[in-house]
């Protein structure tokens, strides 16, 4: 079996296909009802339809040691509030696996979570698992120390590796953007018949304060540069505002209290926690608490609560505990 990296293949997708995705605010119940029901979620702004009517959102907290049982209550989640989506059959997960880390330091999603996850969606009827990933290290590095690459071959999944095929990348407008405007993002995201999971791992990021969901999006775009010199907080909630991922699913199972986003920590925590949600804006709050006492601490949550596009205000979070 290759130990290699899989190479997307060139993009497909038409300009009329992401920019009906990519259409955002008042068009979105418009943009839904004419996307497969996967596809919808990654692509509308239901988390902020519900920020605007003020209602609680749910967010699902986690807590065991056991990885296994962590996903299993993971996907009884998901399938009791929609499942992946009507006659959804592929996926795109967005894990990091963006440095050469092994898994007990921290600095990307944990392995065992991904293996457990994939299995579950395959179980519920996904058949193609695609992964792609701009890492920040070298890519074979990165994939194989983070335990991923061996993930991905176990279940035939595709490890894109993004550094290496700038041409899955297609351009983007965000309307709602206030500095990022436009990017260049992995088709595989915008794919109407495509169900996108964002898997990220929560840490300290010296730059955006914490990386988690929102942060985690930067492994599929192609301009990193622009959002550190434009404003990093601001062009996290840009982006944010026009990809949502149907599910979150935030590992924070092992935490890196310093040194991120690459590591080695030399603080770290063990909330052996994973946190879901359909607003990836309030699972980040949420997963923000354990790092500091208020999610308006991390500039990119304060603004994506401003801007409406997701719950960041823990008191308007619904949040179900369990011991698993």
């Amino acid at each position: 079996m290759s130990t290699q990296p899989v190479k997307a293949k060139p993009s497909s997708i038409s300009r009329r296909e992401f920019v009906r995705i990519g259409v955002i605010g008042g068009a979105a119940a418009a943009v839904a009802a004419s996307l497969p029901a996967g596809a919808a979620e990654s692509a509308t702004t239901g988390a902020a339809a519900a920020a605007a009517s003020g209602a609680k959102t749910d967010v699902w907290v986690f807590t065991g040691t056991d990885k296994q049982k962590l996903i299993d209550a993971a996907l009884k989640v998901i399938a009791k509030n929609g499942g992946f989506g009507t006659g959804i059959t592929r996926m795109a997960l967005k894990v990091n696996a963006a440095f050469p880390r092994t898994p007990e330091e921290g600095a990307n999603t944990h392995p065992e979570l991904v293996d457990a996850f994939i299995a579950g969606a395959k179980q519920a009827g996904i058949t193609e698992v695609v992964m792609p990933e701009f890492a920040c290290s070298p890519t074979v590095i990165s994939f194989k120390k983070s335990g991923m690459r061996d993930v991905a071959e176990k279940h035939g999944a595709k490890l894109m590796d993004l550094k290496d095929n700038k041409r899955e990348f297609v351009h983007v407008e965000i309307p709602g953007g206030k500095t990022l405007t436009k990017a260049k993002v992995a088709k595989d995201f915008l794919d109407p018949k495509t169900v996108v999971i964002n898997m990220p791992v929560a840490k300290h990021h010296s730059g955006a304060g914490l990386s988690i969901a929102m942060k985690n999006w930067m492994g599929s775009i192609e301009d990193r540069g622009f959002w550190h010199k434009a404003g990093l907080h601001q062009c996290i909630a840009d982006f944010a505002s026009f990809l949502n991922a149907r599910w979150t699913i935030v590992d924070a199972t092992r935490i890196m209290l310093d040194k991120g986003p690459q590591g080695p920590a030399t603080k770290m925590a063990q909330p052996n926690q994973i946190i879901v949600s359909r607003d990836q804006v309030a699972a980040d709050a949420i997963a923000a608490l354990l790092f500091v006492d208020s999610p308006a601490k991390i500039g990119y949550l304060k603004i994506a609560g401003e801007m409406g596009i997701g719950v960041s205000d823990p008191t308007r979070i619904n949040v179900i505990r369990a011991n698993v």
